[in-house]
């Protein structure tokens, strides 16, 4: 299980989001450092096909991806930073909706149930998604991203709206996950990523400055008497303390 960015770049018009971005990802959890702006939701559109690459190519197990994109595509669960549902769908009809797109077995929805209720949402399966909160929404999010089993999870700012109980039990999936499968996690929410994350990859102004096992940066940080992975990064960057709102 191996997933490779070559190259890869994106520009707006004319600003690079993404400049030459060369990594590999294997099993676990990699935890997205950076400003806003630095091109962690760029990046995570990128690899799952929903933005294209101004320059560069992807590939999965040494195939280029756009070779067999619907085949890659059923590979990956993905949460999106903002995400849209219909409205009129009950939840439990999204996440049935969603488990046969990623060609799961209509008559099996023993994943479906144990996802909502993992998420705490199996008590109001039934209710129209226009009647929920956006907490609720971002835990329906966060449910069908791991339908099917993904080989390669994205998530996208997914502890917004939740609460500690909520984010504990998110915690949980991400640790679970990670063994099987190949889980990038961008969030504003440092806690997540030092509580989940095996590597931490450092963006900064669309380049990755590192990528290192979080042991590296526990180690570095108790050597260098820093409060933690954000004053890390700001030494880092030469950044300032007053520059830190967003970092990640």
């Amino acid at each position: 299980m191996n997933l490779e960015l070559r190259e890869i770049g994106k520009q707006y018009r004319k600003k690079a989001v993404l400049r030459h971005v060369n990594q590999q990802f294997g099993k676990g959890v990699y935890g997205l450092l950076g400003p806003n702006g630095a091109g962690k939701t760029t990046m995570l559109n990128i690899i799952a096909t929903v933005t294209d690459a101004t320059d560069g190519e992807i590939f999965y197990d040494g195939k280029n991806v756009y070779d067999a994109v619907e085949e890659y595509r059923a590979r990956i669960g993905f949460l999106p930073q903002k995400i849209d549902f219909y409205s009129h769908f009950t939840g439990y009809e999204l996440m049935r909706y969603m488990h046969h797109l990623k060609g799961g077995n209509p008559k099996d929805t023993r994943q479906i149930d144990t996802l909502l209720k993992r998420v705490n949402l199996f008590g109001v399966k039934d209710e129209r998604i226009g009647a929920y909160s956006g907490g609720m929404r971002q835990r329906l999010g966060i449910a069908q991203a791991f339908l099917g089993e993904p080989e390669i999870l994205l998530l996208d700012e997914p502890t917004v709206g939740l609460d500690l109980e909520e984010r504990a039990e998110f915690k949980n999936l991400i640790r679970e996950t990670g063994g099987r499968a190949i889980v990038l996690l961008s969030t504003h929410i440092v806690s997540d990523i030092d509580e989940t994350a095996d590597h931490v990859l450092i963006l900064h102004e669309g380049e990755i400055l590192e990528n290192r096992e979080m042991e590296y940066y526990r180690a570095r940080i108790a050597q260098s008497g820093l409060g933690g992975l954000e004053q890390y990064y700001l030494r880092l960057t030469g950044r300032k303390l007053h520059e830190a709102d967003g970092l990640v």
